[in-house]
């Protein structure tokens, strides 16, 4: 009787963690409707796990333990956290959740989890180690991919802090994830700042893009003691900014009054300045995501006279 009880309550508690992401992705996303969500029991799918002699675990309320050595006090730790994302990777539907296990000694390892829905139920297909004692900003399915926001150690920091922001990308190839790339956020290297930047275009979410037919007169210069500096094609203007980590603000406060040509984009390049939300580097090209995920801008360095 008292076993039936304690699996009743763990139904309940696991019923309430998948109805509370749930609402969660509908309130944050607005992607689909509960309904239209595929309900995963955490308990009852078989996680990998490169951490353990069986090489996978059976979560009991969302947590595995097991013994680091026989005898031993130590024990290996395998937790699901609440990062969860859902979407469809080659047509398929797909869910990814973020694991930490801690095998007993000084580190906390985290682990990317890839599920897949077959006829029979979800299934935990393959597994992607992020790095110890990282920081997962965000986790989403998007393009046939799935991408990580993380915080890693960058070279020189102490395990425990690490300070390297970058967005990893991962697809799926034969049944198994594979690390496409990154993109380094993070910190403002020294280039950001007190760099002349020539405006190259901006790609909008629906596919449009603004492209200015004389990028040298579109340019970006942001000083050391917060302010900016401008040209937007006939008109120079300035106003702040702010960097906090991989997030900027611009708010462009004030310009000249001339009056450019009809085709000019300046409206468009104020208008795009004053929605910057995050920046990042592809090689040497600046890349600045706007607010709401509705474009980025992606500037050069202008090498003459500044």
């Amino acid at each position: 009787m008292g076993l039936h009880k304690s699996e009743g309550i763990v139904q309940i508690k696991m019923s309430l963690r998948v109805f509370g992401l749930i609402v969660l992705l509908q309130l944050t996303c607005g992607l689909a409707k509960a309904a239209e969500l595929p309900e995963i029991n955490f308990d009852k799918m078989v996680f990998l796990s490169i951490w353990t002699k069986a090489g996978k675990v059976q979560l009991v309320n969302g947590e595995y333990r097991e013994q680091a050595a026989p005898g031993s006090a130590t024990e290996t730790v395998v937790k699901l956290t609440d990062t969860i994302t859902l979407g469809k990777l080659d047509g398929k539907d797909a869910a990814a959740v973020i694991l930490i296990t801690d095998p007993g000694g000084s580190g906390t390892f985290y682990g990317m989890a890839l599920l897949v829905k077959d006829p029979q139920g979800w299934i935990n297909q393959d597994i992607a180690f992020l790095g110890d004692r990282v920081k997962i900003h965000s986790l989403a399915i998007k393009n046939n991919e799935i991408v990580v926001d993380m915080t890693t150690q960058a070279p020189g920091d102490p395990i425990c802090c690490p300070t390297r922001q970058a967005v990893h990308q991962f697809v799926l190839r034969d049944n198994r994830l594979v690390k496409m790339g990154e993109e380094v956020r993070g910190k403002a290297d020294q280039s950001l700042i007190d760099t002349l930047w020539r405006w190259q275009q901006t790609l909008y979410k629906n596919d449009t893009r603004s492209i200015p037919p004389t990028p040298e007169n579109y340019t970006l210069k942001l000083l050391p003691d917060g302010k900016v500096s401008i040209r937007a094609d006939c008109n120079l203007g300035g106003g702040t900014y702010r960097l906090e980590g991989s997030r900027i603000s611009i708010e462009i406060t004030h310009t000249t009054m001339a009056a450019c040509p009809p085709e000019s984009l300046e409206r468009n390049y104020i208008r795009d300045l004053n929605a910057a939300a995050i920046y990042f580097f592809k090689a040497d090209v600046l890349c600045i995501d706007l607010k709401y995920d509705t474009g980025t801008m992606k500037f050069l360095r202008m090498y003459s006279a500044k």
